[in-house]
């Protein structure tokens, strides 16, 4: 079952993001993940908008999302994401087996 990583940013350095995307990027392949949406422009509809950046990826399952997120190499892109960013969320997002109900 699908899992969903959605993440909202607000970037200050773009450097240590440069670097954060290009381990993020090795990594896709490992854990099988594909980027759907990086979306700048966003239409925020309801409440404050906090976030400049948004992105979404699917992954295979939860499991392999959460040993991506935990895995060492990850970690050290998390460290330069939140060098580089004034604000930053991420959640995943369990796909579920219908939205219907």
């Amino acid at each position: 079952m699908s899992a969903y990583w959605v993440a909202r940013a607000t970037v200050r350095d773009p450097e240590p993001m440069a670097e954060y995307s290009a381990i993020v990027a090795r990594l896709r392949d490992r854990y099988g993940f594909e980027p759907l949406s990086r979306g700048v422009r966003v239409e925020q509809l309801e409440g404050e908008r906090q976030f400049r950046e948004h992105f979404l990826h699917r992954f295979p399952s939860m499991d392999a999302a959460l040993a991506m997120y935990h895995s060492p190499d990850y970690q050290r892109a998390a460290e330069l994401r939140r060098a580089g960013c004034d604000g930053c969320e991420l959640v995943l997002l369990d796909g579920g087996d219908s939205v219907a109900g």
